[in-house]
Order: C-alpha cells, then structure tokens, then sequence
C-alpha cells in the first residue's frame, strides 16, 4: 500500500457491451468507491456505456480503445499509464483482460491479482471456437502462474474450475444487485402504451444475447403451447445478436408473428422487465445472470430451467418456478399456472424481491469483496 495506507486496486475489462459482467463491474465499484480506504481506478477497452457509467458515478475512468489499439500496443500503453500509480491490486474479467493483467503483475505494475469468472462461455463453431481454445489455454496458464485469487459468481462455476486450478485459489462471490438505485423510470402501463400492447394482455419475456445458450428456440415454442390456452398472450424478446434472424424465423414458422416482439438491444430493459407478467429464463446454463436477480428484485414472478448458478438463486416454488432445461411443455405449464392463479404470482413475487433482499443483495459483496481485497494487501 501507499504512504497514506489506502489499498489501491484497478478493475480491468473489456467494456465492449452492456450485459452481465459490466453491469455487476458498475454496480461493485460505485459501491465500493464510498470505502475511505480505497482508491479506485477503472481500465476500460471500449469507450462505451460502461465507461460513461463509471465516470458518472465518480470513478476515475482510463479507456484504452481495443478498436484502434492490437493486444501489444494496449499492453505497452497499459504499462505506461499505469507506471507510478502504486496499484496493489488488479481485478480483471474475461479471457483477454486476465492475459492483459498476467503480463502487466509480471512487469511489476501490481503487487496482487484477482479475476473474476462471469461464466463458463458461449459455444462457438469454426474458427471461433480455434481462437476461444487459444485464449482459454492462455487465460489459464496466466492464472496458474499470476493469479492470487479468482472469484466465481456461482458455487456451480466454482465446480467447473475445480482440477484446473488450486482450490485455494477459488472463492465464491454471487453476483448482487444495488436495492438502492434499482428503480424503473416508467410504470408497467406507460411502457405497455409505448410497445402497443395492452394493460389486459398476459405479457411474458425475456431478455439477453441472441446465442444458442440461451435456448431462445424453447421460449419460442413454449410460447406457441400457452397461446393455446392464453390466445391474447404477447411475448417479448429484449437483446440482439447474431442468432436474431434465425429465432424471427422460427417465430415466424411456429405462426407467432402476430404474438412475439422482437425488440433488439434497450436502454430501458428495467421498464421492459418491470411491464411483463412472467419473466421466462430457457437457457441450457448460466452464471448468476443480472437480468435474472434484477426481475426478481422487481417482484416479477419467475420460470426459469434448473441449471447452473440459477439453481443457486431460486428455490423453486418460493422465488419462482424451476424447469427441467429443454422441456418445453413443463416450461409452458409452470407459465399457465401462474398466470391462472394470482395469488400463486403474488407469492412468488414477494419470495424472490425477499431471495434477492437477504442472500444478493450489493451490501452483501461488497463485504466480500473487501475482505478479500484486505486481506490480499494486508489491511485490517
């Protein structure tokens, strides 16, 4: 630490989008930035939303833009910038950004490493898949030499990294949401008018990246299965990516044209999730998805598949309803009987808002978080 015996710590990441990772980036360090004993410095890829965000919320921010500088020119310009500034510990995500933090404790810029672990990844194909088993190789041959400390968002991720790194190395901390600044900027009805749908329609969706994990294909054709029973049902779909042509296709083909929104990427997905009925969660894995305790912070009544770190956040039948992965019709059921029996919604609304209250909640990880950073520097 530095004379005046503040813990300096850098957050390094990519900042490339606005989904999970960042947003827990953003909320962590807005929280911690209120700590008397550290100084906070973010180190960000992209000049994008997270970068303005942070600044915003007064952490000091330094972008070095991955769209005009290759992997070399950032890691000299890392080097640089960050010479002299004392850094005793440096907190990375992803893949790119650890194999960044690796280089930069070995050149001497910081005394201590921890990374972060959002996700086990996205299946790729191709030559993607090629140049994702480079950087996992990379990734974690940096973590076995350099890292001190790599914190999962789920005690499922946490299994996964078992045999590939020292147990001691591995400690889990969920994902939070900040209760505080957790607040829609237009009531259900308002958001329902500008989607032109109405008060009266049973209004279920989701919400992430368009990619095979996400098994958006199963949300469809369950959609297909309560029109039958709900035949004023509308769903919604909020994110983009590159499987959007692929699943509009599909809609089309399942007749559910007339039914289904298709709303690419929002700045307002809190109004969207805050006018749905049901919010629907189909994936094949996930961490500890944000969108997911954000809806439920909302008191929205929840279908989720049982895998990965969901598992960890929903008791099923108390903060929402779990399904097996890639059963459609137990998927469709679970959403008809919710929404057939209001008072079954109403539990399970207030279950998850009180879930998300006592067990991830931002207060909660920023407590972990500095325990680990204090005891890493040596603070008390």
């Amino acid at each position: 630490m530095g004379i005046d015996q503040k813990i300096t710590v850098g957050h390094l990441i990519s900042g490339d989008l606005w989904a999970g990772a960042e947003v827990q980036t953003h909320a962590l360090l807005s929280s911690l930035r209120q700590e008397p004993d550290l100084n906070l410095i973010a180190v960000v890829l992209n000049e994008k939303k997270l970068a303005a965000q942070l600044r915003q919320a007064g952490v000091e921010t330094l972008v070095v833009d991955e769209t005009r500088h290759g992997f070399a020119q950032i890691f000299k310009i890392l080097k640089e910038k960050l010479s002299g500034r004392n850094i005793d510990i440096l907190h990375s995500h992803r893949y790119k950004e650890n194999i960044l933090a690796g280089r930069l404790k070995k050149a001497g810029l910081t005394r201590f490493l921890v990374q972060t672990v959002h996700g086990t990844g996205e299946q790729f194909k191709g030559l993607a898949l090629l140049k994702m088993k480079l950087y996992t190789y990379l990734n974690l041959r940096q973590t076995r030499r350099h890292f001190d400390r790599v914190i999962a968002v789920s005690y499922d991720i946490a299994r996964h990294l078992q045999g590939r790194l020292p147990p001691e190395k591995v400690l889990t901390i969920h994902n939070a949401v900040d209760l505080d600044h957790l607040q829609p900027l237009r009531n259900a009805t308002e958001t329902r008018q500008a989607l032109k749908i109405s008060d009266t329609a049973p209004l279920l969706g989701t919400a992430g990246r368009l990619v095979p994990v996400k098994g958006y294909d199963i949300f469809l054709e369950a959609a297909r299965i309560i029109l039958q029973d709900k035949p004023q049902a509308m769903f919604l779909i909020a994110g983009d990516g590159p499987l959007r042509e692929t699943l509009q296709q599909k809609a089309a083909a399942l007749g559910l044209d007339d039914s289904v929104l298709f709303l690419g990427f929002r700045e307002d997905i809190l109004d969207i999730v805050n006018s749905l009925d049901i919010f629907i969660m189909s994936s094949h894995h996930e961490g500890i998805p944000m969108i997911l305790l954000e809806t439920m912070a909302l008191k929205k009544p929840v279908v989720s598949t049982a895998v990965g770190g969901i598992k960890e956040i929903i008791e099923d039948n108390l903060s929402g309803l779990l399904v097996k992965p890639g059963d459609v019709k137990a998927l469709a059921l679970a959403c008809l009987i919710i929404l057939n029996r209001p008072e079954t919604a109403a539990k399970l609304g207030r279950g998850a808002r009180l879930r998300v209250e006592n067990e991830f909640s931002i207060a909660i990880q920023k407590k972990r978080v500095l325990e680990l950073y204090r005891q890493l520097a040596g603070a008390k």
